[in-house]
């Protein structure tokens, strides 16, 4: 049982720090939010950047089976003309052996050439896409960053006269009461005042014996919920 203390102000403060925990909340969330804006992009830059990369490999790889082609092709040509000039079949035959590795090689790397080529052209492809969609993101991007800068400039702005009222309020409060208060308020006992529901307490539901009722009722006495440990009022 706590005295007959005045709730006004309490009840107010009750208000104003429920307030400025959703103000709180929301100032959180805006950096999140922010960061789910800049991973998007992100998110394209990178897949930019390694497209890049691998389309570099794709012309160097493809430079290098190209000078292969030709070392091939030169190789065979020669082994063709020392055809004309051998004399015994097992010259001939080791020539056309040779021959016949050096087009299964040239064709080998022809494959591969083609490949590269196809994956060279969707690499390109697919930068020129993401250059276009970045360009939108970014402008998207750009509106919904200055909408966050906006309402968190005016959170600041809410939260700072917030914090004036709640000084006022807590002055002119029960400096007893007060401390119950603000304990349970820190505790996460939030709200930390309650009013009472029927014969029960208001959070936790619990029946109040009736002369503990009636004390709050008639008198206007705060009680400690003994479930909960909230302040249990009558409005």
């Amino acid at each position: 049982m706590i005295g007959e203390p005045r709730l006004d102000a309490l009840l107010a403060l009750q208000s104003t720090d429920m307030r400025i925990a959703e103000l709180i909340d929301r100032s959180e969330e805006i950096p999140r939010q922010r960061a789910e804006v800049a991973r998007e992009i992100t998110t394209l830059e990178n897949e930019q950047r390694e497209r890049g990369q691998a389309l570099e490999r794709t012309r160097l790889d493809r430079r290098a089976r190209e000078s292969e082609l030709e070392t091939e092709q030169e190789r065979r040509g020669r082994y063709e003309r020392q055809l004309e000039q051998v004399k015994t079949n097992v010259a001939y035959s080791a020539l056309l052996s040779e021959i016949q590795g050096a087009k299964r090689r040239i064709g080998e790397l022809e494959d591969a050439i083609l490949s590269l080529m196809a994956e060279h052209e969707e690499h390109e492809g697919r930068i020129a896409e993401i250059k276009v969609e970045l360009a939108a993101k970014r402008s998207e991007a750009a509106g919904e960053l200055d909408a966050l800068a906006t309402e968190e400039a005016d959170l600041a702005l809410r939260l700072a006269r917030d914090q004036v009222v709640r000084e006022a309020l807590v002055a002119a409060a029960d400096a007893r009461i007060y401390r119950l208060y603000d304990r349970l308020r820190r505790g996460r006992r939030f709200p930390a005042l309650v009013p009472l529901r029927g014969q029960a307490c208001g959070v936790c539901h619990g029946h109040l014996p009736p002369q503990i009722v009636r004390e709050i009722t008639h008198h206007g006495t705060l009680h400690a919920c003994e479930g909960c440990g909230v302040l249990i009022y009558a409005e």
